[in-house]
C-alpha cells in the first residue's frame, strides 16, 4: 500500500520540487520526506487511493465470476441479453428487505426495457427459520417451466406470510397447471441450482444477507433504493 501511494503521488511532487533542485539531486530519503509531508497535509489523498484500490479489487473479484453471475443458463432473467447494464439480485422470498426493494426492481424493468437486464438468484438464507424460503424458491423456478416465473416471483415477493398453502394458492392464481407444477418441484435440478447459487454467494464480497445486488462493477447490500438508483444511473451513463 505504501509503495502504491508513493508511486501514485511522487511524480507530481517531484516535478514541483524540481523548480528548486534537479531531480537527480533528490535522494530516496528526500522523496519519502516530501511524500510524507504531503500526505500529512492532505490525508484525503490516502482515502481516495484506498477507495480506488477497493474498486479495482472488487472489479477483479466480479470479473472472475462474471459468467456465473450473469450468464448461467439455469437462471431466470428479464430484459434483453445485450442490455447495456445487467443487474444481478440475490434474494429470499421471506426477506423483508427484499420485499422493500421489489418495487424498485419491477419499475426498473419497466422503465428500461431495452437497456437493463435483471438476473434473479434465489438464495433462501432464511429457510432454517422460515421453513418455506427454499420451497418458495423451488416453486418459482418450477413455474418457469410453464412460462410463469415473473408472475410467480412478484406474487411471492408481495406476500407477507408464506405458508405452503399460500404458495400453492399463489401458483393457482398465476394460472399454473398445479399437478405439473408439483411434479416439476420434485426435480432435483432445482435443488442443485440453489446449492450452486449458495456456492457462488460465498465467493462474493460482503454478502452476508439479502437483498444483494451486483450492478456492473458495483455491489450493493440491502434495500437502499436511493443508492440503487444512483448506481444504475452511473452504469447507464458510463
Amino acid at each position: 500500500m505504501k509503495r502504491l501511494l508513493t508511486l501514485a503521488l511522487a511524480a507530481p511532487l517531484i516535478l514541483g520540487a524540481c523548480s528548486q533542485a534537479s531531480a537527480k539531486e533528490l535522494s530516496r530519503k528526500d522523496i519519502e520526506a516530501i511524500v510524507a509531508d504531503y500526505l500529512m497535509e492532505n490525508p484525503e489523498i490516502v482515502e481516495a487511493a484506498l477507495e480506488e484500490l477497493d474498486r479495482k479489487r472488487m472489479k477483479e473479484q466480479l470479473d472472475a465470476i462474471r459468467v456465473q453471475l450473469e450468464d448461467n443458463p439455469r437462471d431466470i432473467s428479464m430484459g434483453p441479453k445485450d442490455a447495456k447494464v445487467t443487474i444481478v439480485e440475490f434474494f429470499d422470498y421471506n426477506c423483508g428487505y427484499c420485499k422493500q426493494s421489489t418495487e424498485w426492481v419491477r419499475k426498473t424493468i419497466d422503465k428500461y426495457p431495452d437497456d437493463v437486464r435483471v438476473v434473479f438468484k434465489e438464495l433462501p438464507l432464511l429457510d432454517s427459520r422460515s421453513r418455506t424460503s427454499r420451497k418458495a424458491a423451488i416453486a418459482a423456478l418450477a413455474a418457469s417451466r410453464q412460462g410463469k416465473y415473473p408472475v410467480m416471483h412478484f406474487s411471492l415477493m408481495n406476500e407477507t406470510s408464506l405458508t405452503e398453502e399460500r404458495i400453492e394458492m399463489l401458483a393457482k392464481k398465476a394460472g399454473l397447471d398445479i399437478e405439473m407444477w408439483k411434479k416439476d418441484m420434485e426435480d432435483v435440478i432445482f435443488q442443485d441450482h440453489i446449492e450452486d447459487t449458495f456456492r457462488l454467494a460465498r465467493s462474493l464480497p460482503n454478502l452476508t444477507g439479502t437483498p444483494y445486488f451486483v450492478i456492473g462493477d458495483e455491489v450493493i447490500a440491502g434495500a437502499n433504493v436511493a443508492l440503487l438508483n444512483e448506481t444504475l444511473k452511473a452504469a447507464l451513463e458510463s
